[in-house]
């Protein structure tokens, strides 16, 4: 009995203190280094969010805002999964967030798997709680871009600084790479096909919200990558990092911070929030800063 106490008492311990550990914020700042930034655009910053699932940071969110003003991007971008397929979308924590934000900055949202499924509940297969679900998501949408707010849902935009831009595409990609168990093999010109071809003289920067697949956004031609969706593993361990992904995929590779591959980057947000049973633990929620760098002679060598 004593031991079975013992046992009880750390996992109510555990769930507080996870509780606790998720109201906090911290920042994590990376500096990305590219022979394709050009001076003008040398030292052009933003944030990353991700995975927020409607949570709330302070009233209205403004506690995150203030953070996020802190560090004054020169926009910011949404990595997917800022809402919740089982919550409202509008009114809800996740819009009051962009309303105080597009004010201030350009947003530029993709979808994660989240939004992807709230778009879906509009099919006839769905209940009518999916389908209250679905409007509420059209409205947030609506009144997003009244705010100027610009979606990219397998779509490009432009970030123009100084006469120089960015390339700034947002991909979503089907159901069946965020299912559950053995991962789905990407078909080479898949990426092709949903967003076309890149701009081999821009900087291309790829919001893709799941990073699995990294090897074949650096095949498609992404500069840099920014996701989420991991949820930096859940349950982190020092030494380890991150124990399993949403997809019950134990110890992933891609849980969390700066990747590269054939002088590429990714980098991975752990994430604002979580949903339904998910825990985080060991794990504060991630505000992600990065800074594009032109690269420069002596780096070469």
């Amino acid at each position: 009995m004593k031991t079975l106490f013992v046992l009880l008492l750390l996992f109510a311990i555990v769930m507080i203190w996870s509780a606790i550990e998720q109201k906090f914020l911290t920042v994590k700042s990376y500096a990305v280094h590219s022979d394709k930034i050009s001076k003008d655009l040398d030292g052009t910053s933003f944030v990353v969010l991700a995975d927020l699932h409607n949570m709330t940071f302070g009233k209205g969110n403004d506690r995150l805002a203030e953070r996020i003003d802190k560090l004054s991007p020169d926009f910011i971008v949404v990595a997917g999964d800022l809402v919740d397929k089982n919550l409202l979308c509008y009114p809800g924590n996740a819009y009051k967030l962009l309303e105080n934000l597009a004010g201030k900055y350009k947003i530029y949202y993709a979808y994660g798997n989240h939004e992807q499924r709230l778009i879906q509940y509009a099919s006839g297969e769905w209940p009518e709680d999916k389908k209250k679900l679905h409007a509420s998501w059209l409205e947030y949408k609506v009144r997003l871009k009244k705010l100027n707010v610009e979606f990219l849902d397998n779509s490009s935009a432009f970030y123009y600084k100084n006469n120089n831009k960015i390339c700034i595409h947002g991909l979503s990609i089907a159901d069946e790479f965020f299912k559950k168990g053995k991962a789905v093999v990407m078909k080479k010109e898949y990426l092709a096909t949903l967003l076309g071809n890149t701009n081999d003289i821009c900087y291309n920067l790829l919001i893709a919200h799941n990073p699995f697949y990294f090897h074949d956004y650096v095949s498609w031609g992404a500069d840099l990558t920014v996701s989420g969706h991991i949820h930096g593993g859940m349950v982190r361990l020092p030494g380890i990092g991150g124990i399993v992904s949403p997809q019950v995929r134990f110890f992933p590779k891609y849980d969390s911070g700066l990747f590269t591959e054939d002088d590429k980057s990714m980098i991975v947000s752990r994430g604002l929030g979580t949903h339904s049973y998910m825990p985080r633990l060991f794990n504060v929620p991630e505000i992600v800063h990065i800074k594009l760098m032109a690269k420069t002679d002596s780096m070469d060598n």
